[in-house]
């Protein structure tokens, strides 16, 4: 297909949705836009399908970061309210994973300082006062 608009298509199957849910989410939560996005679709839910069609309007804008195909399934989509929570739900879960990575992360940063003798700054600075009794 050249450059068919796949608008008066049927909306993708379960899988691909979930497949493009999965992918908004994960862009959404590597570029740390979660609260708004949250706070975005939750305000807009209720006029999905306007919203969907605003994403019409804006097709040749986003044309230029998207592929078109794509474009096209997201706004048969999100014509759907419970898309619109499905990708909640989905950026909710990620956003999950990613604190849980970073925690981890942390900890065993922090573990390792500890068996390298290191001390944090607030030891640090009780050593000091200990030391200087202020």
């Amino acid at each position: 297909m050249s450059n068919d608009i796949y608008i008066d298509s049927h909306p993708p199957s379960p899988e691909r949705q979930a497949e493009l849910l999965h992918k908004i989410a994960d862009q959404i939560v590597k570029r740390k836009l979660t609260v708004p996005a949250i706070m975005f679709f939750e305000s807009v839910k209720p006029l999905s399908f306007v919203g969907s069609q605003a994403l019409v309007f804006l097709q040749p804008i986003v044309q230029a970061f998207l592929n078109r195909k794509e474009y096209d399934e997201i706004v048969l989509m999100m014509e759907e309210r419970e898309n619109v929570e499905k990708l909640l739900c989905e950026i909710e879960k990620q956003e999950a994973e990613w604190q849980d990575r970073e925690r981890a992360e942390k900890d065993a940063a922090k573990a390792k300082r500890k068996a390298e003798g290191k001390k944090t700054f607030w030891e640090w600075i009780k050593n000091c006062a200990s030391i200087s009794k202020w």
